[in-house]
């Protein structure tokens, strides 16, 4: 039975050392490039598109809610792209339903709040799965190097040659970790910040809509 599984595990090490050098670092590499897209894209849409809210627009749309003026609300929050607009939009135009403001408002936060956060998931799963690539590609190095013992000829070649390859996956899995991860936390923190942002602005405009009904 110990001679079965033993047999079993020298199949496995064989099928393992039988993974091209290359398959892993270009596995990693077209994790990165994800990554960096992801990075891209929202670093325009989070941090270029996405002001944060002006104080004078703010009190301006207070206003114009504050004196019933809905056309002129509606129209300005058409022209601005904070998600707190689109929220107060969406009460505005649904103003004189019976649908009640506050599922309104949550229904488009969350609305907005998805769009905020899109692809955010991907950009977390990249910065979890990055170093483990990285992890397997040292295992797969290190059972190359063990394996290397076996052939008298060409020992010392494929020692090294694991070694090296353990050594590269397992950096190149660490640099697309750590700032796939450091952006990752900042987007998150960004989106809160819309989001809280919202929220505060959202409940003043309730209360203005409310008061007019």
């Amino acid at each position: 039975m110990q001679s079965s599984f033993f047999n079993k595990g020298s199949t496995m090490s064989t099928l393992i050392a039988g993974i091209p050098g290359w398959f892993i670092p270009v596995l990693i590499l077209m994790v990165s490039i994800l990554a960096l897209t992801i990075i891209l894209e929202r670093s325009w849409t989070l941090l270029k598109r996405f002001e944060l809210l002006n104080l004078e627009e703010e009190r301006k749309l207070i206003e114009y809610l504050r004196n019933k003026d809905y056309e002129n609300a509606a129209s300005f929050c058409r022209t601005q792209v904070h998600p707190a607009y689109k929220v107060v939009l969406a009460m505005i135009d649904s103003k004189d339903t019976d649908i009640d403001l506050q599922a309104i408002s949550d229904e488009e936060t969350l609305r907005q709040v998805n769009m905020m956060e899109k692809y955010l998931p991907t950009l977390g799963t990249i910065s979890t799965v990055s170093p483990l690539l990285g992890l397997l590609g040292t295992v797969t190095g290190m059972i190359k190097s063990f394996r290397a013992f076996e052939d008298t000829g060409s020992r010392s070649m494929q020692l090294m040659g694991g070694i090296d390859e353990a050594l590269i996956t397992t950096a190149l899995g660490l640099i697309v970790a750590i700032p796939a991860l450091i952006m990752y936390n900042y987007f998150v923190r960004r989106v809160n910040t819309l989001s809280e942002e919202s929220n505060v602005m959202v409940r003043m405009a309730q209360e203005e809509l409310r008061k007019n009904k």
